[in-house]
């Protein structure tokens, strides 16, 4: 049986607690986009695919979306090169997204658009949860 040959050593159990974080702040991602479509597209018309990814690139309505893009390419650059991934690099990593995760848990009138989102679409808020019980175990080393 032939095996996979990875470049990158980083431990298993530290690999595997950042693949899954990976995997749910992907999922959150996909969610916030979905959910952000739907308002966007009710001010400006159905769109393609194609014109969904450049508005997302480009118009300032997804700008706050940015940040989770960037941290998901980041994990994914960490994973696949040579070095072994740290300790201190994955708490990095889980710190950054716990911050993009922060929510207002007042009833303060400055809410920001993850707020909002995570208040009005209950599948981002499932989301939001399990990615935040994967964000705690990553930065206390425990099972992914």
């Amino acid at each position: 049986m032939a095996t996979r040959f990875r470049k990158n050593p980083t431990p298993e159990p530290l690999r595997t607690r950042l693949v899954e974080m990976r995997r749910g702040l992907l999922r959150l991602h996909k969610a916030l986009i979905d959910a952000e479509r739907a308002v966007w597209e009710r001010s400006r018309g159905p769109v393609t695919n194609s014109q969904l990814l450049q508005a997302l690139i480009e118009d300032p309505f997804f700008a706050w979306l940015r940040p989770y893009s960037a941290l998901i390419v980041q994990i994914d650059e960490a994973l696949a090169g040579e070095e072994a991934v740290t300790e201190d690099a994955a708490r990095a990593f889980a710190e950054q997204a716990r911050e993009l995760l922060a929510v207002d848990e007042g009833d303060e009138p400055t809410v920001n658009r993850y707020d909002l989102v995570c208040r009005r679409d209950p599948n981002v808020l499932l989301l939001h949860v399990e990615l935040s019980h994967r964000i705690d175990d990553a930065l206390e080393g425990g099972p992914a």
